[in-house]
């Protein structure tokens, strides 16, 4: 699963869709990837692996926040020391305990729903899991989130996605601080 994310979470993968209830449904579903969702996890994976920056242009339910999420948290499980970052225009979008349409929710969610085995040892969500973060206790993998202004402002990251890109305010104090902070800059919007 290291060098195929795409397979891990197709196998172990779960995302969550409210919408199905009133179907009879369950909500929380296995992360069964279409073709195209395949193609753009092996891109993603493959700008990462080759330090180049990323556009996406995302159309309503294809889920590709859902897929960067799931990218993201395959390589923070199989990658000693990866540091991730997500930024949104809005801190609310990045991160808002409890609602499942921010970015830190469903990262949240999809690591509460793969098996203990792929969790890092000694990972605890109560405290590796807080406020627009995801840390691994022991192998310096994480998971951050910033937003507006501040995208790009601390450390420096191996991958770093920017949801909703073309709405940040300003867009070039932006791209110069992560040309700083990131080999790979995803934009997505």
């Amino acid at each position: 699963f290291k060098r195929n994310p795409a397979d891990f979470i197709t196998d172990w993968g779960m995302t969550y869709d409210p919408r199905l209830l009133e179907q009879g449904l369950e909500a929380n579903l296995p992360f069964t990837l279409w073709p195209k969702q395949r193609e753009y996890i092996e891109w993603m994976y493959d700008r990462w692996q080759n330090g180049e920056r990323g556009i996406v242009e995302k159309s309503r339910d294809c889920g590709v926040t859902w897929l960067s999420v799931a990218l993201a948290d395959a390589l923070w499980c199989f990658h000693d020391g990866v540091a991730i970052g997500f930024g949104s225009r809005k801190e609310s979008l990045v991160d808002k305990l409890g609602d499942p349409d921010s970015i830190f929710e469903k990262l949240r969610h999809f690591v509460s729903q793969i098996p203990g085995i792929f969790l890092p040892d000694g990972y605890d969500e109560d405290k590796n899991a807080s406020f627009m973060r995801l840390i691994s206790p022991n192998t310096g993998a994480s998971i951050t989130g910033e937003a507006g202004d501040n995208i790009g402002r601390g450390g420096r990251k191996s991958i770093y996605f920017v949801d909703e890109a073309a709405f940040i305010e300003h867009q070039a104090t932006v791209d110069k601080a992560l040309s700083q902070t990131t080999n790979c800059q995803i934009d997505i919007s």
